[in-house]
């Protein structure tokens, strides 16, 4: 789930933002939740997977 929600926040970021961007989009959005702390986990996961791409710094959505 939490990896759906990552890539939920980077869509509304309009597809591309940095780590600590998205980190804080997802504390203001959740912030009950510890997802935040994770982000960095979960978007290597979902690279490893193919639906995401980091190149200078910034993750970009790569296939939906």
């Amino acid at each position: 789930m939490s990896q759906e929600d990552v890539l939920k926040i980077l869509k509304s970021l309009g597809g591309e933002a940095t780590l600590k961007e998205i980190s804080a989009e997802a504390k203001r959005k959740y912030p009950k939740r510890t997802l935040y702390h994770y982000v960095g986990l979960r978007l290597r996961r979902l690279r490893k997977w193919g639906t995401v791409d980091n190149s200078n710094g910034k993750w970009r959505i790569t296939n939906l």
